[in-house]
């Protein structure tokens, strides 16, 4: 497999795993890290005041990420071969698809109901 299509794959499987993460864990009510400005302390526990849930958020979508990157060194590894045009579209595709649909997931929690 030539260097860029080895990179290419685990960009894109560490895309699709964060954007994966990043949405599933408030869809899953996932333990995410709370943040509270106003007494300067984070948290995995909700309590009073005001709370900013975005640090832990992020935190699992950069996990997602990691983990996605080790599925694609994982694939990479699985068919050492150069792989086809099509194949690499299929997982350009699916980063792109899966960036969207976490975006759209949050627009859609922000729409006012």
């Amino acid at each position: 497999m030539p260097r860029w299509q080895r990179a290419y794959l685990i960009a894109t499987c560490a895309i699709i795993g964060a954007a994966f993460a990043y949405a599933a864990c408030d869809w899953g009510h996932w333990p995410e890290l709370h943040y509270f400005p106003l007494q300067e302390r984070a948290s995995f526990a909700t309590g009073p005041g005001i709370a900013m849930p975005y640090p832990g958020i992020v935190l699992w979508g950069l996990g997602g990420g990691v983990v996605g990157a080790l599925v694609g060194v994982g694939f990479g590894r699985a068919v050492p071969r150069a792989w086809s045009a099509k194949a690499l579209h299929l997982f350009g595709a699916w980063s792109i698809t899966a960036l969207v649909l976490a975006g759209t997931y949050y627009m859609w929690n922000l729409w006012p109901w």
